[in-house]
């Protein structure tokens, strides 16, 4: 049965656990940073993660079915969920690094590598405020039900390892924190996206009889035109700023260079601030072609994938807003929590790119928020580096937040 516990109880035996275990924590972050883990193979970080996940205590530890490293610690009526992804970008031979990017080198209180920043420290923070909660408690007397998870693909597929884990694994959190880089500030929200495309088709003609044929790319110049116009007039709304659209690839087809094309295809990046939906973007790109009366069609693009099980999926290239009140009970614990460990008031905030909170948030309406360390505008870059002080901070926050917001909801 679960028991009210102080939060000076809580801060003051954690805390010195914690800082007795940072040699322990900074290791356990160089070794996921020494596991390769791109999008789509993540089996080895998935099994070390589990692996640790037992070895700490946890109550349950398991690979759910599309691949994602899951553990729980708890049985109580609240239900939080802890989410980093533990997939990353690949690094690319022209990248160049200060210091080996699988090495996880450590010089002057600082880590270097691939997902320094993107976001294994959280995940190595998740998995340590866990070992404590065990050391501390009986997982009977948690007012709360802990998940920590590690998933998969996200760098592919943003929203879909959560989507997967609460739609087909039967995980239904109360309330998510999310484990991309905040710089220690409390984020709740970020602009949407889509991906969109537009088609426009002509008639094949040889090049030296041209006017016998209808040239696709001609069709689609006004639009393009006019697609850059658009961008300049999209509304600012914050705190999430402005709507952006971005042609990010052309395609054409023709039977050969000296062939009038009779296709071609652009792919458009569209960012959706606050207000702005899978809708109103696609009926705002509907009447700038009719306007035009070039002839052309629109889609959204399906993302297909399969996850290092095996496991195949589908998920349409829409990833909605989302921005959690500033009042919510949820936003209030994590400043209150910050403000414990960071000893100053935090700021809020949101992301400037995509996260998991897509899902949770934008598709299920499941209050979510995010805290953890690092930088945002170093992720999937040479410079990924962390202050392993940082760590420490946001560890202690991920061991006291679900006391914090247990307290919160009880009062």
């Amino acid at each position: 049965m679960s028991r009210i516990v102080k939060k000076e109880k809580i801060v003051a035996d954690s805390f010195a656990l914690l800082e007795k275990r940072q040699n322990q924590l900074n290791l356990l972050l160089q070794q996921l940073i020494q596991i390769r883990s791109y999008s789509g193979e993540e089996k080895q970080i998935v099994k070390f993660i589990v692996n640790k996940m037992n070895e700490f205590g946890f109550d349950q530890a398991f690979i759910d079915g599309l691949g994602n490293a899951v553990g729980r610690i708890g049985a109580g009526p609240m239900k939080i969920l802890f989410d980093a992804h533990i997939d990353t970008v690949k690094v690319t031979e022209d990248e160049k690094w200060e210091h080996p990017p699988f090495e996880g080198k450590i010089v002057h209180g600082k880590i270097y590598g691939r997902g320094a920043v993107d976001e294994k420290p959280a995940m190595a923070g998740f998995l340590m405020a866990g070992q404590i909660l065990k050391s501390m408690m009986n997982s009977n007397e948690l007012p709360f039900t802990l998940y920590v998870v590690g998933s998969v693909i996200e760098e592919d597929a943003d929203g879909y390892p959560l989507f997967h884990l609460i739609q087909n694994e039967n995980i239904k959190p109360d309330y998510v924190l999310l484990g991309e880089p905040t710089d220690l500030q409390v984020y709740r929200g970020q602009r949407g996206r889509m991906e969109i495309k537009i088609t426009t088709t002509g008639k094949s003609a040889h090049g030296a009889h041209n006017q016998q044929g209808v040239n696709a790319v001609y069709k689609m110049t006004p639009i393009i035109s006019a697609i850059e116009q658009l961008d300049k007039n999209l509304p600012i709304v914050e705190p999430l700023g402005k709507g952006s659209i971005t042609v990010s690839q052309v395609v054409t087809r023709a039977p050969s260079l000296c062939s009038v094309p009779d296709f071609c295809e652009i792919h458009l990046d569209r960012r959706l601030t606050l207000g702005e939906t899978r809708e109103s973007a696609l009926l705002q790109l509907q009447n700038l072609v009719e306007k035009l009366e070039v002839g052309a069609s629109i889609s959204i693009p399906v993302f297909e994938g399969k996850s290092w099980k095996g496991t195949e999926f589908q998920q349409e290239a829409y990833y909605p807003t989302w921005l959690l009140d500033e009042n919510d009970i949820l936003t209030r614990a994590g400043m209150k929590t910050a403000l414990t460990v960071l000893d100053a008031a935090a700021r809020l905030g949101s992301w400037a790119f995509s996260t998991n909170g897509v899902a949770t948030a934008g598709h299920f309406g499941i209050p979510t928020i995010g805290f953890a360390p690092g930088k945002e505008e170093l992720s999937h870059s040479s410079r990924e580096e962390l202050n392993l002080a940082d760590l420490l901070t946001a560890t202690k926050f991920y061991t006291l937040f679900p006391f914090v917001l247990s307290e919160s909801i009880r009062s």
